[in-house]
């Protein structure tokens, strides 16, 4: 966040000394669109730049029915996460609990490091069955889950997202 405030301003303060250089007749037309070209390659992100976690890998949730929870896992284009690394856990939860989650088979890659591992490389639905009390209303779900980015290797640390959720009437 912080790199790409820093060149969008700077990528400004290119733009304003080359306006103020062809308004005082110094700049040559040869030199405006290799200018252009430079400050367009600063303002739009490399195929190789990393994303902030929460892009990289994102979380959405809908409830099927009263007991179940169903997680869409999604890792950008790119980008994989490992089946073996995503957990969910309830907190808050004034009588609900997970029962089980269930995950269906990844795609079987040799990892740098992880070794022989299970991936997703696209949106993963993760069904969890839940556990509730009668006058359960609301609960806090807990996912860690942790991936990569295919083409540099880098592996991002766990990442943790709390979503507070109200769950939908019982039957």
């Amino acid at each position: 966040m912080f790199k790409k405030k820093l060149l969008q301003r700077l990528a400004l303060a290119v733009l304003l000394i080359a306006a103020g250089s062809q308004q005082a007749g110094l700049a040559q037309q040869a030199s405006a669109p290799g200018l252009s070209k430079r400050l367009a390659d600063l303002l739009q992100p490399k195929q190789d730049q990393l994303l902030e976690p929460e892009q990289a890998f994102r979380l959405k949730t809908a409830f099927r029915d009263p007991t179940t929870l169903v997680a869409d896992l999604i890792p950008a284009d790119g980008y994989y996460l490992y089946r073996s690394r995503i957990r969910f856990a309830v907190k808050n939860s004034n009588g609900v609990a997970i029962q089980a989650v269930r995950l269906p088979a990844g795609k079987v890659k040799n990892d740098p490091t992880f070794g022989t591992t299970e991936v997703y490389e696209r949106t993963v639905l993760a069904e969890i069955a839940l556990q509730r009390a009668p006058q359960a209303d609301r609960f806090t779900l807990v996912a860690s889950f942790q991936g990569c980015h295919e083409k540099t290797g880098v592996c991002y640390p766990p990442v943790t997202t709390e979503l507070n959720l109200a769950l939908p009437p019982a039957k």
